[in-house]
């Protein structure tokens, strides 16, 4: 059991009320005003709320209100909350989202406090490790006004500057320091790991580290000097480290909201990381052979008007050999019910791969789904109608609930997708 927050399924109702009560699942009102003004400022429907409820939405993650925590894992066939954030760190691992090792999956899973907090933690203890060993150093070209003359003069400044004082020289020189935008980005994370107020331990522990970065500004990169950062070889053994930083910065830090509280964000839509992680896994059961597999595909459109192109298509993912589609791969983050009509499966999905099928010009469609209870592989097989009897939609399921991380489980799960492939 997760400790500390208010954790819930996907699609599950807490109540609102006037405190807050993790174990009756209960969201006080204050709770609700900051995330109802995060969600406004995002744009995004994280959670459903009404006057009485919340209900959580196919967001999962953890969303820090204040000093309380919401945490939302998958709504999977596995009833432990620990195994289940396992399969979703390594999910969310593999679809590139979040940089993690092996080694920080199995800490943060079997970690049991809120996902957010046991990230920020993991974050702090390793970059004191790495940064105690040794700091990063870089050659920075540094503009002074010197007593002598040192590297390049600067001579337009040097005429404003120096008019009256021709015993100085401005000259920019290159200064071997930790002052550099790698050591500042570290910082600059660690300082958000610092003012957050859902764990007095890692602000203490982030606190304690900050004196370590005396020399280096306070600065935050923008978006931009973010993008350029490159680690090389001589300081290799930072890389996950900035990777980490990166995320905290662009991810996780933290939107103003009221009464001076702030809101932090780790929430991931899940039908964005099961159709990258469905990619990466395909592309990974098909390492060794001579088909291809394409994320994203190259896209199409239905029809034209006026000459341009109208109602573009966009499949998930295509298999090709030689630049010809075996097949394409589209994921649907959705349960499937085998007591409703077509299985659940939508009629706009499906008219959506019979144009895929069609403009595409490919034998097969796969539907892919999140496999729950007793489904089968393959649920069912339709076939086109009209001069293609051999084109094909099939609705197939992968199993997520058994432990990704586990190298069986892995190869279990290449040789699936291969057999709903070919």
């Amino acid at each position: 059991m997760i400790s500390g927050a208010l954790v819930m399924r996907e699609f599950e109702t807490a109540r609102i009320g006037t405190s807050w009560d993790p174990a009756m699942k209960t969201v006080s009102r204050r709770e609700i005003a900051l995330l109802d003004l995060h969600q406004r400022s995002i744009n995004k429907k994280l959670f459903d709320l009404s006057y009485r409820t919340i209900k959580a939405t196919n967001w999962v993650g953890v969303i820090g209100l204040g000093e309380r925590c919401i945490e939302v894992v998958p709504k999977i066939d596995e009833p432990n909350e620990l195994k289940v954030r396992e399969n979703l760190l390594y999910m969310i691992t593999r679809a590139g989202i979040v940089p993690l090792s092996v080694a920080d999956i199995a800490r943060l899973a079997s970690s049991n406090k809120p996902l957010l907090i046991a990230y920020m933690e993991l974050y702090v203890d390793q970059l004191a490790r790495e940064w105690r060993k040794g700091q990063i150093k870089r050659y920075i070209p540094f503009e002074e006004n010197r007593m002598c003359l040192k590297g390049k003069l600067v001579l337009p400044a040097h005429l404003r500057t120096n008019l009256l004082h021709q015993e100085r020289f401005f000259t920019v020189a290159d200064e071997f320091t930790s002052n550099n935008l790698i050591s500042q980005t570290l910082k600059a994370a660690l300082l958000k790991c610092k003012e957050q107020a859902f764990s007095s331990r890692v602000s203490q522990k982030a606190k304690s580290l900050m004196s370590d970065f005396e020399e280096v500004s306070d600065i935050i990169p923008s978006e931009n000097e973010i993008k350029q950062i490159q680690v090389d070889r001589p300081i290799s053994r930072f890389e996950p480290l900035v990777n980490m930083a990166k995320f905290i910065l662009r991810d996780i830090s933290p939107s103003p909201a009221v009464s001076g509280h702030s809101v932090y964000s780790l929430m991931f839509d899940m039908n964005e990381v099961f159709e990258r992680f469905i990619a990466a896994e395909i592309k990974a059961a098909f390492i060794s052979e001579s088909w291809r597999v394409r994320y994203p595909v190259a896209g199409k459109s239905l029809l034209r008007r006026n000459g341009k192109r109208k109602f573009a298509l966009r499949p998930d993912i295509g298999v090709h050999l030689g630049g010809k589609y075996l097949c394409i791969v589209d994921t649907k983050w959705k349960r499937l019910d085998r007591n409703r009509p077509y299985d659940n499966v939508s009629q706009a999905d499906i008219y959506q791969m019979y144009a895929y099928g069609k403009e595409y010009e490919i034998p097969k469609v796969i539907l892919l789904y999140p496999q729950h209870s007793d489904l089968p592989l393959e649920v069912a097989e339709y076939e086109h109608i009209e001069n293609a009897p051999e084109k094909r939609i099939l609705i197939c399921t992968i199993n997520i609930s058994e432990p990704l991380s586990l190298r069986t489980t892995r190869s279990r799960l290449h040789r699936k997708l291969r057999e709903i492939v070919l």
